[in-house]
């Protein structure tokens, strides 16, 4: 044997066993994955994906994997199954040792398969109403943070804009899954001073505007969060959120307010909505504990969400007379929510 031959045989041996290294390290990385019932371009997920990113930057430690379902752009019957079936097939192959489930979607249509396994931990967030339907009562390898409208901070904001008499809110929607949950939780809230005239979901966006031009007969200010879901005149095609809301806000005889960040972003004058940072951070943190002290989910307390955010359109505002205290535009302003 050559002095070449060995030489070419070591050279290979080394960089098999710097292979199997790296991957021995990697493998042996605790598998950690992201779950989203959205995608990117969904502002909630975004900037709950920025909340996510602040707790989980530099752990290099862990093996992180993204998995997005896309159940707003398409929720037929088929693709809904379909994205069902691709998520579970992520959480197979990817086996990781916990999963963070974002939004009813991910729970509905793949983390409640996994309920009470051993080799795995799931942490849910947006969950906007009860985990029963999950599976997650009880169950020992969950916890998570829910998703729950702010509508103390919602009550005092309509009282602060309408200070005499009982304001009378209505909340006018989709009708989609999360509309319908948000709308359960709203109606049991105790609003005395203001008057809650229910919810009012819709389906197309030609009932959208019938509602919203007479809605002044019904209520003072109308709450809008729910409304990328609204389907054109044939019903087979969804409207624009932009289109809807521009044409919401130019028509409506009284006050549009958000109760999502991103309804203002879209054109309402205000808005106030669950922190999707928060939904972000707590879950991940969650996470982390999890993997660094090797317990099971349900030994962490589940929470409920505890900041909100606040959006405005000063100049339209001013147009209508509305004033806020200073705080609530301060508020605004440090979150980038604040729009002249």
């Amino acid at each position: 044997m050559t002095r070449t031959t060995i030489k070419v045989i070591f050279m290979g041996a080394f960089c098999l066993s710097l292979f199997v290294a790296v991957l021995w390290v990697s493998y042996s990385k605790p598998r950690l994955l992201i779950l989203h019932s959205y995608s990117t371009d969904y502002v909630w997920t975004h900037n709950i994906d920025i909340g996510l990113e602040r707790i989980l930057e530099g752990q290099s430690w862990l093996d992180i994997h993204r998995h997005y379902m896309k159940t707003k752009k398409r929720s037929d019957k088929r693709y809904l199954q379909r994205a069902g079936i691709s998520a579970r097939n992520a959480i197979d192959q990817i086996r990781p040792n916990v999963v963070i489930a974002i939004d009813d979607y991910a729970q509905k249509l793949a983390a409640k398969y996994y309920v009470n396994r051993k080799d795995v931990q799931i942490v849910f967030a947006g969950l906007n109403g009860s985990a029963s339907p999950y599976g997650y009562d009880g169950a020992k390898n969950v916890t998570g943070i829910y998703e729950r409208k702010p509508v103390a901070a919602l009550r005092e904001v309509v009282q602060v804009m309408k200070s005499s008499g009982n304001p009378r809110v209505l909340f006018l929607s989709d009708k989609s899954h999360s509309a319908k949950r948000d709308a359960g939780y709203m109606a049991k809230f105790k609003w005395a001073p203001v008057r809650y005239e229910g919810h009012l979901p819709v389906k197309t966006f030609e009932d959208w505007k019938k509602e919203i031009k007479t809605i002044d007969k019904k209520t003072d200010f109308v709450f809008v969060g729910a409304y990328r879901k609204l389907y054109d005149k044939g019903g087979k095609r969804k409207v624009k959120a932009k289109k809807v809301m521009a044409w919401t806000v130019k028509n409506s005889p009284v006050p549009v307010i958000g109760i999502n960040e991103f309804v203002t972003k879209d054109g309402a004058i205000f808005s106030v909505g669950v922190s999707p940072y928060e939904q972000g951070e707590i879950s991940a943190k969650m996470a982390l504990r999890i993997l660094r002290e090797k317990i099971q989910a349900s030994d962490i307390p589940r929470v409920l969400s505890a900041q909100y955010v606040v959006a405005m359109r000063r100049e339209a505002m001013e147009k209508m007379g509305i004033q806020v205290p200073a705080v609530y535009e301060a508020l605004a302003q440090v979150t980038g929510n604040y729009f002249d």
